[in-house]
């Protein structure tokens, strides 16, 4: 009801950030079958079989033992869909846990990939420096990447009325007379670069992969830096 009764399109941002979370469509049945796939991949058990952990130890692929781990996505399109989900432990209230992860404690990107891959360490059943491959190519990379795309085709935005741009306009502001700023900046295309660097380096990473990275920094460079405009210090010239 609180979609119908505090709702008001005259009080949503005219910036689609802002509409992310606005109940702008409701639905008077939830159908399993439509959600998330990564939700059918929760178990219903009570309790583990043996089974389960011998084959943590021997590291098998958890799709062998999908059967046996009555999974949600076994359920789809049968009554048990809505009831009968099991859990391990009993908690006295839902809410219980952490009041804060390590994500919003750790500050910088380097101290959260160091506790990652410093738990990763203390795990054996981890291979800490496959966990940084798989951080840096299915993660840090794309991010990079899309996000230098996304900074050679962006808008350029008023900072007061909001309006945006394809093309700057030849006065260079807008047309209410106020500057006009960029939609995607420097530092959020190379956030990930030192801490991707750091890593190859660290942990001794493939070839392949250290590649990749030189590649995206050598394209970042060609964006960014300016071969005409070389900044230099006076012992450059001894």
């Amino acid at each position: 009801m609180d979609g119908l009764l505090n709702f008001s399109r005259s009080f949503l941002p005219d910036r689609r950030g802002g509409l992310m979370d606005a109940p702008l469509v409701l639905t008077t049945r939830l159908d399993p079958n439509e959600i998330d796939k990564e939700a059918h991949n929760i178990d219903c058990l009570r309790s583990y079989p043996l089974e389960f952990y011998k084959a943590a130890m021997e590291m098998r692929d958890p799709k062998e033992l999908e059967k046996i781990m009555d999974l949600i996505s076994g359920r789809i399109g049968t009554p048990l869909q809505y009831e009968g989900l099991g859990f391990t432990h009993d908690t006295a209230d839902i809410s219980e846990g952490p009041k804060s992860s390590a994500y919003t404690t750790l500050e910088s990107m380097m101290d959260k990939m160091d506790a990652q891959l410093y738990l990763g360490k203390k795990i054996r059943a981890v291979d800490e420096r496959d966990v940084a491959i798989k951080v840096i190519n299915k993660h840090f990379l794309p991010d990079m990447a899309g996000n230098l795309r996304s900074f050679s085709t962006q808008t350029v935005r008023c900072t007061k009325c909001g309006e945006k741009y394809r093309r700057i306009p030849l006065s260079g502001k807008c047309t209410c007379d106020n500057p006009l700023t960029l939609t995607v900046h420097e530092a959020s295309v190379k956030k990930y670069l030192e801490v991707s660097k750091d890593i190859g380096v660290k942990y001794e990473l493939d070839d392949y992969t250290k590649e990749r990275i030189m590649i995206l920094e050598m394209s970042m460079n060609s964006v960014f830096n300016n071969d005409k405009v070389k900044k230099c210090k006076l012992s450059d010239f001894y």
